[in-house]
């Protein structure tokens, strides 16, 4: 039997990918992470279409990365990425290593996912999967649970969008990196630049279809972290995503 092998893949950080400072956009970091674990599904032989075709897919539920240094337009980065475990019979686990063309970490980044049967809705165990992928129990990029967020004081909306075409990926409803836009879109240019970000991390909770529309709600800031929820517009009650972002001093 073959020996499993960590998936890695190599990005060029283009313009494109970049914001007014010539950095990479945390959004576009999150879409090399996720065209990353596209790849570990189909090198390991449980790819979207294969997984559809059997009445299942995965859906992200959680995602944290911890940044180091911000690249830019030019750097080149390679992404590693594997499923390290599951939590009970509810989540697999899988983590991201992200080295620079030197071989230094500069992000490191944990994941949750979920294994969705396509004719009922629900999550199933992902043991059960009919591809499980392969574990690497050892090796871990963050070794932490994402948990879910409370809600923290003085709640103010701040923001609101509305799920249009360019949101939308083939699951019909927002991408989950578009998210990471919108709560970035949240802050100020001033407070960017005056605090570098070092970690987001996002729960996705309930899907957001075509012409959804959400408020964001920004708690009232930590020491270093800023909380916001995404809740629906017409009922407060559904919350569609939380962010905590974390900033350098």
């Amino acid at each position: 039997m073959t020996t499993p092998e960590i998936t890695s893949k190599s990005f060029t950080v283009r313009f494109s990918d970049c914001d007014h400072h010539s950095r990479l956009r945390v959004s576009n970091l999150f879409r090399f992470m996720e065209e990353s674990a596209i790849s570990d599904a189909e090198q390991n032989g449980f790819g979207i279409w294969k997984l559809m075709k059997h009445g299942y897919t995965y859906a992200i539920s959680r995602i944290k990365i911890r940044l180091h240094h911000t690249p830019v337009w030019g750097e080149k980065l390679s992404i590693f990425t594997w499923t390290k475990g599951y939590y009970k019979d509810k989540v697999a686990l899988k983590d991201y290593l992200i080295l620079d063309a030197q071989g230094n970490s500069i992000a490191q980044g944990t994941s949750s996912w979920l294994l969705v049967n396509l004719k009922t809705g629900k999550s199933e165990n992902p043991e059960m999967s009919p591809f499980p992928p392969p574990i690497f129990p050892n090796k871990e990029a963050l070794p932490q649970m994402l948990d879910i967020l409370e809600p923290g004081t003085n709640p103010q909306v701040v923001l609101e969008k509305e799920a249009r075409y360019s949101d939308l990926d083939m699951n019909r409803h927002v991408n989950n990196c578009r998210y990471t836009d919108w709560v970035m879109d949240a802050f100020s240019l001033e407070e960017l630049k005056a605090r570098p970000l070092r970690s987001i991390q996002i729960n996705f909770i309930s899907q957001i279809p075509y012409q959804g529309k959400v408020k964001i709600v920004r708690f009232e800031n930590t020491n270093h972290h800023a909380l916001l929820f995404g809740v629906n517009s017409e009922d407060p009650s559904i919350v569609h995503f939380q962010a905590r972002i974390g900033f350098g001093a």
